[in-house]
């Protein structure tokens, strides 16, 4: 049976791999931001301090945003699907592995930043086992099993919801923020 009077467009079909990209193109400005969030609220717990933290004007510390990004391209998310004990062992590889591509990206960017503006965004110094002021053995170990925890528990979840949002909604959301961390760090480098 035909409507008429009525034009019926076809849908654009976008797939899930393309929403699922979207939703952690998404995610990377949310744990960025919520990044710049813990950043303020630790040097106000343990320093008494309103630090600025991070490189950008706009409230986002994208080195965590970058490395959850990495790892969900990398290592995908943990499989709970997995029985005991080969869910305890996957886990635990995730949890190091996890562990090993954050201090990468931590190290890398902390090195980028001072090589190339002179500017040295953390340290670590007067913590036992550090390399070049930047990465901490005791500090990497509690991000990798935070890091295994935090992708199980909430990236997954999270982004299984916005999978389910309008392609378009995210694209605009992803989008805009780009632009605008993309501005800020071009004014906060070179001007």
């Amino acid at each position: 049976m035909e409507m008429t009077g009525t034009k019926h467009k076809p849908k654009p079909y976008v797939s899930a791999k393309w929403r699922r990209i979207l939703a952690c193109v998404v995610l990377f400005f949310l744990f960025s931001f919520l990044g710049w969030c813990w950043e303020k609220f630790y040097f106000y717990l343990v320093y008494g301090i309103n630090a600025d933290r991070g490189f950008l004007t706009l409230p986002f510390c994208t080195v965590y945003g970058s490395a959850l990004l990495l790892i969900r391209a990398a290592l995908k998310l943990p499989d709970p699907e997995r029985t005991y004990p080969r869910n305890m062992f996957g886990f635990v590889f995730y949890c190091v592995a996890a562990s090993l591509i954050a201090t990468a990206v931590e190290l890398s960017t902390g090195l980028f930043f001072e090589q190339i503006f002179g500017v040295s965004l953390w340290t670590y110094r007067g913590f036992s086992h550090v390399y070049q002021d930047y990465v901490c053995l005791s500090v990497s170990v509690a991000w990798g099993a935070l890091i295994g925890i935090f992708m199980a528990g909430v990236w997954a979840p999270l982004e299984r919801w916005l999978s389910k949002i309008r392609p378009t909604v995210l694209f605009w959301v992803g989008g805009v923020l780009t632009l605008c961390v993309a501005f800020d760090f071009f004014l906060t480098a070179f001007l």
